[in-house]
């Protein structure tokens, strides 16, 4: 069993460790806001007041923190998780939606460290996790893959190499366009089904069995047409707003096209605008009421 340091007990991490724990890895957490943490302490995890703390002698650290900045901030900041030196081996994984420039960045740093570096990109939602049903998409060497694929498997339902350094990450700012456009469209469609005098339920049920429907469609259809939406917000506007928008930045910078992806950063700038950024994203139909003078 492995020694893991994980940075990051938000709604993904506190989700995730619990199973690192039940198949017996050792397993020490930091997180900005400690008292966070507890209830992963009393499921047996150790608690560390600085990343650096809680990576030392780590076999591998997995970091899921917010964005850009707080990744920079984990891994390198003031008692950071790169301040320690890595055992032989040692495993730096960020998992972590952040844009890949700095995946890049971090990767030099890591290695110039003596530590391998991987990203280990995961979807799903913090229920998934639980069940330990994510999809990892990795991005590394063949010998690194096979080093963290234990790690992950108690964690995942999935896992797959995209290539190189990288490559995990590529691949889920691309899936996470996809699925912020798919959320998008499904808004707007079910708003102009309401406009209509369509009745939402039974939109929502059309529109999730027919070939408009997925995974996004179907649950995020149904809070729109009940009203009842998720309570704590597990996915907010502001950052489906994030994700897109590191997306489409990568998308354009390999000189690909993402006019949709455009499109559904103007549709969340709308929310943010109206300042309901922190609600959920299937919140995002009553910005179309507000503006539109229907709520």
């Amino acid at each position: 069993m492995a020694r893991i340091g994980f940075l990051g007990a938000g709604t993904m991490g506190s989700a995730m460790v619990p199973n690192l724990l039940k198949h017996g890895h050792e397993v020490t957490v930091y997180n900005r806001t400690l008292d966070k943490a507890r209830p992963l302490e009393r499921l047996g995890a150790k608690l560390a007041s600085t990343p650096g703390e809680a990576v030392k002698d780590s076999d591998a650290i997995i970091s899921i923190v917010l964005d850009d900045a707080a990744s920079r901030e984990v891994w390198t900041g003031k008692d950071g998780a790169l301040s320690c030196a890595p055992k032989p081996g040692a495993l730096a994984i960020e998992s972590s939606t952040v844009s890949n420039s700095w995946i890049i960045e971090l990767s030099k740093l890591a290695e110039a460290k003596g530590f391998h570096f991987t990203d280990i990109a995961v979807a799903g939602r913090p229920d998934a996790a639980a069940r330990a049903e994510l999809n990892a998409f990795f991005g590394g060497s063949v010998e690194d893959f096979a080093a963290a694929k234990p790690i992950f498997e108690p964690m995942c339902k999935s896992i797959t190499r995209f290539g190189g350094v990288g490559m995990g990450n590529a691949f889920k700012l691309i899936y996470n366009t996809m699925g912020v456009i798919q959320v998008v469209a499904a808004v707007e469609g079910m708003y102009a089904a309401e406009a209509a005098g369509i009745d939402l339920d039974a939109a929502a049920k059309a529109f999730s069995v027919g070939n408009t429907g997925s995974g996004h469609v179907g649950r995020h259809t149904k809070y729109m047409a009940t009203g009842k939406h998720e309570n704590p917000v597990h996915f907010s506007g502001r950052n489906r707003l994030k994700d897109v928008t590191y997306g489409v930045d990568f998308i354009e910078d390999i000189g690909a096209q993402s006019r949709l992806g455009h499109a559904a950063v103007d549709v969340l700038n709308q929310m943010i605008d109206l300042g309901m950024g922190e609600l959920n994203d299937s919140e995002l139909i009553d910005t179309l009421r507000k503006i539109h003078g229907k709520h």
